[in-house]
């Protein structure tokens, strides 16, 4: 049995005292020793013995036993009990600042602050049980053991490796740990914490009582199912180790690399070899139901309908994947190919097809039916299809995914919302509130920036909706070069730009208008346009010879 810590010290006191007071014969000393004066004292010797600033199996053996200058260090090291022991003792030499439980070991040169404070919250029971020193690093089995204090590349230095934890492919940078089993989502080694942060709750890793979709969405199973739909808790199916969802009955059975099943609903079973509930819950009968598709049906009846589980997967209510495979190619359950058309993955319009038609004009809000009439956007028919510019396509507002697994794409962090971005658009400055107004764009404006703001619901703008128009005297001022003076003679949109209109009410050709281009060609023959100089030569306004 170790002794009280107080009674401890004392005798390490004194051992301490009575080594520094004996005197060493041998050539190495100075004035019949070899080390100064208080070295004995145990703060002076055992940090330079753990940055590897002294060797001392020179002079006290290789053994530490004793050589022939210098006595053991066992002499010293825990007299009064088993000599031997402080050598397997971990807590010897990195004991914490605080107790011997090593809550918190101190660095290894005794520097404060601590470098790694939460050393505590790991090695003491908590969230979980205290955490074994070999859960971060090679854990020695006595001050001797190879690459531990001696014959170490790295002095001074307490290596991190994790090989033999609950995270075996855990890395550490100093800075903080990655591709963590332990601060994870119970899923795969994909936690990750800072050295810094904060103390941890439930949702920290893994979604739980009040957490919003998408994190419920990326736990395995119909974890989606009954947490948002069935008002299930954690407590419901894991009852050994919380009892209420938000607090830890057994912390022993958390985050041991262990799922712990045992539903707390009257009559209904599990069975945890072949991972599948039997009886009646949630209003639907188990018989051998499989948590990941086997043993009988994971969805229950009707939701291979499109309109039911169409909307599931929009929405995030359920991770398609945790069943179907993370390509959707199939797992536990079929693959998402044999049931949707060969096209699907790539073929926009398949989930995102519009209530009037296929070309997505207007494509339906996330979640709702396909004949749904009520439009969050409802300007999305004017943009889709041509009218007085090209049809928009999706990369003007979005951005615009190469398949349904494109990264941000249908398994985001934003569950049912459709991300604007216009930075791959005419508009690449544009900014949209979500509220239906935008703003910065060059598509709504007067085509010498991104200055126009358009709110959706509004009128269909006409020409002078953006730019000035001949019915908008009060603006001729606001357009660029000598657009006024020929405004002011009479002259009509259409002189100019006859590619783009005839009588400049109508647009001729749609693809050459709202392009970033300016389309100049005369109606007068006479003269021509240099676009390199932006000048034009030639017989026109009045008969004059001019060069602008």
């Amino acid at each position: 049995m170790a002794l009280p810590r107080g009674i401890l010290a004392a005798i390490v006191a004194a051992a301490a005292a009575a080594c520094q007071t004996s005197a060493i014969d041998g050539d190495a000393g100075f004035a019949g020793r070899y080390h100064p004066p208080g070295f004995a004292d145990p703060a002076e010797h055992g940090p330079a013995l753990k940055t590897s600033g002294e060797d001392c199996r020179g002079c006290h053996g290789y053994d530490l036993t004793g050589g022939a200058n210098a006595p053991s260090c066992d002499g010293c090291h825990l007299a009064g009990e088993d000599p031997a022991a402080w050598r397997t003792r971990c807590t010897f030499c990195h004991g914490g600042e605080a107790d011997d439980t090593g809550a918190p070991p101190r660095d290894i040169d005794g520097d404060q602050p601590i470098s790694f404070p939460a050393h505590s919250a790991h090695v003491r029971a908590g969230v979980t049980s205290g955490l074994d020193c070999m859960q971060c690093h090679v854990k020695a089995v006595d001050v001797l053991s190879p690459g531990h204090i001696f014959d170490d590349d790295t002095p001074g230095v307490a290596e991190v490796d994790m090989g033999a934890g609950l995270s075996p492919q855990g890395r550490f940078d100093g800075a903080g740990c990655g591709d963590l089993y332990c601060h994870g989502s119970g899923r795969a080694d994909d936690g990750a914490i800072a050295v810094d942060a904060a103390p941890q709750t439930c949702t920290s890793c893994h979604a739980g009582i009040g957490s919003d979709g998408a994190a419920v969405a990326r736990m395995s199973g119909p974890h989606a199912l009954h947490m948002g739909i069935d008002g299930a808790s954690c407590a419901s199916c894991h009852p050994g180790v919380s009892a209420d969802g938000r607090s830890l009955t057994d912390p022993s059975r958390h985050i041991d690399g262990r799922r712990d099943v045992a539903i707390g609903e009257p009559g209904v079973t599990f069975n945890a070899t072949r991972k599948t509930c039997t009886g009646s819950c949630h209003g639907f009968d188990h018989n051998q139901t499989g948590w990941t598709g086997t043993g009988g049906a994971y969805h229950p009846p009707g939701f291979s309908a499109p309109l039911v589980h169409g909307p599931e997967m929009e929405l995030q209510r359920q991770d398609c994947r945790g069943c179907h495979g993370a390509d959707l190619a199939g797992g536990t359950a079929v693959s998402c190919d044999s049931c949707h058309q060969a096209s699907w993955r790539t073929d926009c319009t398949y989930c995102h097809g519009g209530g009037l038609n296929d070309t997505g004009a207007p494509p339906r809000d996330l979640g709702s039916a396909n004949l749904s009439v009520s439009q969050s956007f409802v300007a999305h028919p004017r943009h889709v299809t041509q009218t007085v510019s090209r049809a928009s396509d999706c990369s003007e507002c979005h951005r615009k995914p190469v398949d349904v697994l494109s990264p941000g794409h249908a398994f985001d962090d934003t569950p049912a919302a459709a991300e604007i971005d216009f930075s791959g658009g005419r508009s690449p400055n544009g900014v949209y509130d979500r509220s239906g107004t935008c703003t910065n764009l060059y598509c709504h404006g007067n085509g010498r920036g991104d200055s126009g703001t358009a709110t959706d619901g509004m009128p269909t703008p006409t020409c002078g909706g953006c730019h000035a128009d001949r019915a908008s005297p009060d603006r001729w001022g606001t357009m660029s070069g000598h657009h006024k003076t020929h405004l002011e003679k009479g002259y009509g949109c259409e002189q100019c730009h006859a590619d783009i209109t005839a009588d400049g009410v109508t647009i001729l050709d749609p693809l050459r208008h709202i392009d970033r281009l300016r389309q100049i060609r005369f109606v007068v023959t006479t003269i021509a346009w240099d676009p390199a100089t932006r000048r034009c030569t030639g017989t026109c306004h009045d008969g004059h010879n001019n060069t602008w």
